[in-house]
């Protein structure tokens, strides 16, 4: 355990990302949208659990921000707010929903990123 204790607000960014990227990955399967955005949202969805899982690790072990995670974090953020508009067929909810959550993703994870690089 490290000696410096990220504070809460910096746990809730990281942690908001991982629940923002599992809600984002199974959005467009309730809903029911096409197949190819499905498969492409909920894909990326699924990496992004995994890169927000894996900066909320770090974080809680080290203290700090780890860079790399977090940055694939917001790109994934920035992936879901543009990727509704790639699609013909998408839907208003589903579009609305990726959109929202890509929003919150890429900004909580641009604040863990900026965060890292600082050094707060």
């Amino acid at each position: 355990m490290s000696e410096h204790q990220p504070s809460r607000f910096m746990l809730a960014s990281t942690a908001v990302c991982l629940v923002a990227c599992a809600g984002v990955a199974v959005l467009p399967l309730l809903l029911g949208t096409s197949n190819a955005f499905a498969g492409s949202i909920s894909s990326s969805g699924l990496l992004g659990v995994v890169f927000a899982a894996r900066s909320l690790q770090l974080l809680r072990a080290t203290g700090t921000p780890s860079l790399p995670p977090a940055v694939l974090t917001t790109i994934f953020g920035g992936w879901f707010m543009l990727a509704p508009l790639l699609y013909s067929d998408v839907g208003f909810l589903p579009t609305a929903g990726t959109q929202l959550g890509g929003t919150v993703i890429a900004t909580f994870g641009l604040y863990v990123t900026v965060a890292g690089v600082t050094r707060e």
